[in-house]
């Protein structure tokens, strides 16, 4: 047995009171509105949209091209999740319910700060029961067979969640690693970095732009404008907030993908080159487990 769901000596959490948020998506320039609630104990974090309930675990992970995360349950589905569900694992909450009425989470810059910022500001509150976490046993070794050099070890832990990504792109990018632990700020140390494109435009001919456009409506024509990091094959149209902004957002992203695990991970996960499809493997892996 690689591994073990066991009692924490840390309470569940949700929030104190329930909160709107109000945002755009990034396929559309519709403002989305939605409502997070609290939950009461051993509900978990789950989605109400127009009264279908879906639980946020790989058990509803719903295939898609667009380079998020996504759930689907008896036809409806929701996307762009894992911004939100950063800022939900990165903040400690257990319990939530983000009642919605469309199917899309808003995107802001497609950072976490916004969705931080609200659930700190609605309160985060301890409930009466302990946590049900995973507790890891033996290291678990993760690849995804078609990206060479895309590999994870998850190995026990006695300081609690661990997660360490190395991310390499080409220049100007450029290659580093950052890490974070469930004591960590989330909201100072990660929830500020945005997303960025998967590759370099060129100036003078925009078609690649353009068709990112076609997709994501709410971009603007200008690349340099954009609220996602845009870039060149030698420089940043959109300047970084800190060097390590993209990698800190492929931290972030896997944050939000762990959520699909179903329950919080005692042990420290090492991710070399992580992308949506590889952190959903992983999570479906160990869930796979219990």
């Amino acid at each position: 047995m690689k591994i073990e769901l066991l009692q924490d000596t840390k309470k569940q959490r949700t929030i104190s009171t329930s909160v709107v948020f109000e945002g755009q998506s990034l396929f559309s320039t519709d403002t989305i509105s939605m409502t997070l609630h609290p939950s009461e104990e051993n509900t978990g974090i789950f989605f109400n949209i127009n009264g279908n309930k879906i639980p946020c675990n790989s058990d509803y992970l719903n295939s898609t091209e667009l380079h998020t995360t996504s759930l689907i349950k008896d036809g409806t589905t929701v996307l762009m999740i894992e911004h939100l569900m950063a800022a939900v694992y990165g903040l400690g909450i257990d319990n939530l319910e983000i009642k919605m009425s469309c199917n899309v989470v808003p995107a802001q810059d497609a950072s976490s700060e916004s969705f931080a910022n609200t659930l700190i500001k609605a309160g985060i509150v301890e409930q009466d029961a302990f946590r049900t976490v995973i507790n890891v046993l033996e290291p678990l070794h993760f690849e995804q067979p078609e990206f060479t050099g895309r590999k994870a070890q998850l190995n026990p832990s006695k300081d609690g969640f661990i997660l360490k990504v190395t991310a390499p792109f080409p220049k100007p990018i450029g290659t580093h690693t950052v890490t974070f632990s469930e004591d960590d700020d989330f909201k100072k140390k990660v929830s500020w970095a945005r997303t960025f494109l998967r590759s370099s435009l060129d100036l003078k001919d925009l078609t690649k732009w353009d068709g990112i456009r076609t997709v994501y409506r709410a971009l603007p024509e200008d690349p340099k404008e954009s609220p996602i990091i845009t870039f060149t094959d030698k420089k940043f149209l959109t300047p970084l907030k800190k060097d390590n902004e993209p990698a800190t957002h492929k931290l972030l992203d896997t944050l939000g993908d762990l959520t699909l695990v179903g329950y919080r991970i005692r042990g420290m996960l090492d991710i070399n080159m992580p992308g949506h499809k590889f952190t959903h493997q992983i999570a479906r892996e160990i869930r796979s487990m219990i």
